[in-house]
C-alpha cells in the first residue's frame, strides 16, 4: 500500500472511531438538556471489561415509579452512594450521570485530529501526484547528470537517515545550474542505478525549480517516505 492510500485508510478509520465517543457526547448533552434530574442510589458497579465502569442505580421517577438502570460513569462511586442522574421521562431506563462528556470529548478531539492530519497527508500526496502528472504531460524532459546517492540528514527513519538521489542540470537558455533531489528512500538506490550517468527529469519550462524525477527504475513497494 502506497503512502497516499495508507493516509486515506487511516483518515477513514480515525473518522469511524470518532463516531462512538461523538454519539456519547451528543447523547449526554441532550439528556442533560431535556432529561429530568433526580437523586439515585448506587446498587452495583461493574468494572469487568474495557472502558468506563458500568454503574447500576435505583431511583424513583416523578410519578413515584421505582426504576433500576445501568450506564457508564467516569467518577468513582461505591454501593450505597447517593448520586445525581438525568433520566428520559419517556423511557426512564435511559439515564446519564453527566460526567462522561469531558472524557468522550477528548476521544472525539484526538480521533478527529488524527483524521484531519491523515486527510491532509492524503490531499497533499494527491496534489503532488497531480502536479507530477502535469509535468510529465506538459513539462520539458531533460537529462540531468547523476551526481550521487547520499543520506538525507534532515530526517531519520529509526536509527538511520533515508537515502536520496542527487543530480544536476544546466539550463542552456540562462546558463543557470539546477540541482535536483529525489524522494526519500528507505533502501539504498545505488544498486538500481545500473551505471546511469543521467536521470530523466521533467521540469516546468518557466520555472525549472518545479520538477519531477523519473525514478521508475527503483523497485515497487513501500520504499519511500512520501
Amino acid at each position: 500500500m502506497n503512502a497516499k492510500k495508507a493516509a486515506l485508510v487511516a483518515a477513514i478509520a480515525a473518522a469511524i472511531f470518532m463516531i462512538l465517543p461523538l454519539r456519547s457526547v451528543v447523547k449526554s448533552v441532550k439528556m442533560k438538556k431535556h432529561g429530568i434530574l433526580t437523586e439515585a442510589t448506587v446498587s452495583d458497579r461493574n468494572t469487568r471489561g474495557k472502558g468506563l465502569t458500568r454503574v447500576t442505580v435505583t431511583f424513583n421517577t416523578s410519578d413515584g415509579t421505582e426504576v433500576t438502570a445501568t450506564t457508564q460513569k467516569r467518577n468513582y462511586v461505591s454501593k450505597g452512594d447517593k448520586v445525581e442522574i438525568w433520566y428520559d421521562k419517556a423511557d426512564p431506563q435511559k439515564i446519564d450521570f453527566g460526567d462522561t462528556i469531558g472524557y468522550n470529548t477528548k476521544g472525539v478531539l484526538v480521533t478527529g485530529f488524527i483524521s484531519l492530519i491523515c486527510f491532509y497527508l492524503f490531499i497533499r500526496s494527491f496534489l503532488k501526484d497531480s502536479a507530477n502528472k502535469k509535468l510529465i504531460n506538459k513539462g520539458m524532459k531533460i537529462f540531468a547528470e547523476y551526481v550521487s546517492v547520499d543520506r538525507n540528514e534532515k530526517y531519520r527513519m529509526g536509527d538511520k537517515n533515508p537515502w536520496v538521489i542527487k543530480c544536476r542540470w544546466t539550463d542552456n537558455r540562462t546558463n543557470k545550474e539546477y540541482y535536483f533531489r529525489s524522494k526519500d528512500y528507505t533502501i539504498d538506490p545505488s544498486p538500481y542505478l545500473a551505471g546511469r550517468n543521467h536521470i530523466d527529469v521533467y521540469v516546468d519550462p518557466g520555472d525549472p525549480g518545479k520538477f519531477y524525477m523519473d525514478s521508475s527504475f527503483m523497485p515497487e513497494g513501500n520504499i519511500t517516505m512520501g
